[in-house]
């Protein structure tokens, strides 16, 4: 009996009933083979030669099945930089070839990746959303299915956004400019104000807590004022974040209805945010300007306002009452207001109007006098041509 394992490779297994090979699995009696526990190895042609005048050979092939392994794939961690190019691979063995199928996160793959004709997965110009772990899994339905894990981290430039980009504040407060830092590997992040890196040992410190970076100035002078750039930098690059600190007011935003409810007057209403009072402000308006006809003279008003006392809400809400408007004309005003550090920039044009109906209501007064006085003019006609009817009846 001769064995030609798969690879081609042959070994004499018994001749006359003897057996030739040191393996108890392997059984010989006179011209019967009998294979225990089989393996993979022990797949192949078997050979029984009898000899006769026509030498004749008796051929059988064993399929031996097994059930899947992975015999080779990518590393289980990796690092791939934004941007460039993923390929995961993985190689399983088994008898049936092997199904190998892909999953992400414990669910299907991105639909950027793809899986070429050896059942590879690659991923094209990869970003954030393709990290994670992925898990090749092998099976062909006999035994149990193999699989190998993979941990994909993807490296990418630092990625800022600041929780406010202006903080408004006064001496003695105390305030926190945040900055909210991402990036791979993690960004070293560090402060300037204006330009300058910033002083730790006085009275500014900074914390990180996971992604969320402080800086927290206590108590805040004068001199804290300015531009505070969050710097952060990995291998991957470097970005910053400004948050400019300031005692100025923010501009202006008016809050009244454009449509206004009087005929020659209107109450202009708007809100501002500063940590001290408000002292002055600075009002423009004028008629506005109707189909490229030239602008009308502006009137300016300047109003120094009483102080109201400090409290921890920092919305500041003021009004202004206009009065000699022309009726049902359109306007419009700019404002800016006043604390103890300075004006704030001008609030964006405002468009209001006088109240529109009583034109309309003027009219339609005269349509209804006309209409009567028809009427009348009709009936005076109408006594004049019965009483003549009646004369001549008579």
């Amino acid at each position: 009996m001769r064995h030609t394992n798969t690879s081609g490779k042959r070994r004499l297994m018994s001749a006359g009933g003897v057996k030739l090979v040191r393996t108890h699995r392997l059984r010989v009696e006179r011209t019967k083979l009998s294979i225990l526990n089989a393996r993979r190895q022990d797949a192949g042609i078997y050979s029984c030669s009898f000899p006769t005048a026509e030498d004749v050979v008796l051929q059988h092939q064993l399929n031996v099945q097994y059930p899947p392994s992975i015999n080779s794939s990518s590393p289980s961690v990796q690092h791939v930089v934004k941007g460039q190019r993923l390929r995961l691979f993985c190689h399983a063995d088994g008898n049936p070839r092997p199904e190998i199928r892909w999953t992400f996160e414990e669910r299907t793959p991105p639909e950027s990746a793809i899986r070429d004709q050896d059942g590879n997965l690659v991923v094209e110009n990869v970003d954030r959303q393709a990290e994670g772990q992925y898990i090749c899994s092998a099976e062909n339905g006999i035994g149990s299915s193999a699989s190998a894990k993979m941990k994909v981290f993807v490296e990418y430039p630092p990625e800022i956004v600041t929780e406010k980009s202006v903080v408004r504040t006064g001496a003695g407060d105390r305030v926190e400019l945040v900055c909210l830092v991402r990036g791979r590997p993690s960004p070293r992040v560090s402060w300037t104000r204006d330009g300058q890196s910033v002083d730790h040992a006085t009275h500014a410190t900074a914390s990180d807590d996971a992604h969320r970076h402080t800086l927290i100035v206590r108590p805040v002078t004068e001199q804290d004022f300015g531009a505070y750039a969050c710097i952060a930098e990995n291998s991957q690059g470097k970005k910053s974040a400004v948050i400019h600190m300031t005692g100025l007011p923010r501009q202006p935003r008016f809050t009244s209805a454009p449509a206004g409810g009087e005929v020659n007057s209107y109450t202009l209403t708007w809100e501002t945010d500063s940590y001290y009072p408000i002292i002055a402000y600075r009002l423009v308006y004028g008629r506005a300007k109707v189909n490229g006809s030239v602008a009308e003279e502006k009137h300016e008003i300047f109003k120094e306002v009483d102080v109201e006392t400090v409290t921890e809400n920092t919305l500041r809400v003021m009004t202004h009452s206009l009065q000699n408007l022309e009726v049902a004309t359109d306007y419009e005003a700019v404002v800016r207001v006043k604390n103890n550090y300075g004006w704030s920039s001008d609030s964006d044009s405002f468009a209001f109007a006088t109240r529109r109906a009583m034109a309309v209501q003027r009219s339609t007064s005269r349509s209804v006098k006309s209409r009567a006085a028809g009427c009348s003019s009709g009936a005076v006609l109408m006594l004049v041509a019965l009483s003549a009817a009646s004369s001549v009846l008579q």
